[in-house]
């Protein structure tokens, strides 16, 4: 998203990829029986979700925030209008208005503040399990690496001995 913005259509196809990705990789782990892959393409798909949650959650945020500030605006020319029928400038009721209407935009200034400390905690809570899930995969892909390097060397013993065996065949 750019300056707060509704998501782009890049930020949109980039997670489509990325979910698209991780199914993907999901499914090819799944049908190989390599859960390395299959994780990580779980934890692609998720990480996926997560960012468009977040940014879900940004936008209603925002958009609260913009309703409460067309209200404040709305409740502004309503009492002006009044004030000038009434043709009192300085009128008792103006002022009660005016304080009226400030204590609601606090309150709704304090309301958008713990809204948008709410979304980020969640955003980060989501980030923070998505690098866990990531380091576990990594974890695991470099177990698989290595139990796949130590099945290659076994192999490769094998066909040496076989050419071993091979060749004292053909030395007879």
């Amino acid at each position: 998203m750019s300056d707060g913005a509704e998501p782009t259509d890049t930020s949109k196809t980039e997670r489509a990829g990325q979910r698209l990705a991780g199914a993907v990789k999901k499914a090819a782990g799944t049908v190989t029986g390599n859960d390395t892959l299959r994780a990580e393409g779980e934890l692609q798909a998720e990480r996926a979700d997560a960012e468009k949650d977040a940014q879900r959650a940004e936008a209603q945020a925002r958009q609260k925030r913009e309703e409460a500030e067309a209200q404040a605006r709305a409740e502004e020319l309503r009492v002006e209008r009044e004030r000038l029928a009434a043709g009192d400038v300085r009128s008792e009721r103006e002022e009660r208005a005016e304080a009226e209407r400030e204590a609601r935009e606090e309150r709704i200034e304090t309301e958008t503040a713990q809204r948008e400390r709410a979304v980020s905690q969640t955003a980060q809570a989501q980030e923070r399990a998505a690098q866990r899930d990531e380091a576990a995969a990594v974890r695991e892909r470099g177990e698989a690496e290595s139990r796949v390097r130590d099945e290659e060397q076994r192999a490769e013993e094998a066909r040496r001995s076989a050419r071993t065996l091979e060749q004292v065949e053909e030395d007879r």
